[in-house]
């Protein structure tokens, strides 16, 4: 694995998901504990959020293989596949994407903005929301009803839930965008 992707993983989680912690230790009436085990049995965290990483992964690459995404798709392919991947650096990645964005995302900040606020800000700031290219919209719009359903596995399963649908979706994806129609999905 190439340490760029390890660098990539481990500087997700932790800039991203100590932030979560200190929202959490500094403005929730809950404990980190509390957060990080609370909900529904891990097992049963784990399955739902795999389905619904699944089910969400593979809606979204039906948007990005339409005909219409084709400059958009093409750009991120080029941009993903400036890295050199490997299966292992692949489920590096998107395991740290899924725990640290899930931790500053639905465990901090969204106990203080909401559901909605919450998946906006997150879409946005992977910019996805842009005025000035519409087919990154659409996909943006799709994507805020995707990080709607994981603000709302957050609070109906658990964190590990989010965390296991956010992290299946992005394997997901990162391996159609890097093996191309020859990978598994």
């Amino acid at each position: 694995m190439r340490r760029s992707l390890f660098w990539l993983g481990v500087s997700t989680v932790l800039g991203f998901g100590l932030p979560g912690i200190l929202l959490i230790f500094f403005f929730q009436e809950t404990t980190i504990w509390e957060v990080f085990t609370g909900g529904k049995s891990l097992s049963v965290q784990l399955v739902w959020g795999g389905a619904v990483g699944i089910a969400s992964s593979m809606m979204a690459l039906m948007v990005i293989s339409a005909p219409f995404f084709a400059r958009e798709r093409h750009f991120y392919q080029n941009l993903v596949r400036a890295f050199d991947w490997t299966p292992l650096s692949i489920l590096l990645v998107s395991a740290c994407a899924g725990l640290g964005e899930e931790v500053f995302f639905r465990a901090g900040l969204q106990p203080l903005l909401g559901i909605g606020w919450t998946s906006l800000l997150f879409v946005a700031l992977h910019g996805y929301l842009n005025p000035w290219n519409w087919r990154i919209s659409i996909y943006g719009s799709f994507m805020v009803g995707v990080i709607y359903g994981f603000g709302y596995l957050f609070e109906e399963v658990g964190l590990w839930a989010a965390v296991m649908a956010h992290a299946v979706f992005d394997l997901v994806v990162i391996c159609r965008l890097v093996y191309g129609r020859s990978s598994f999905v």
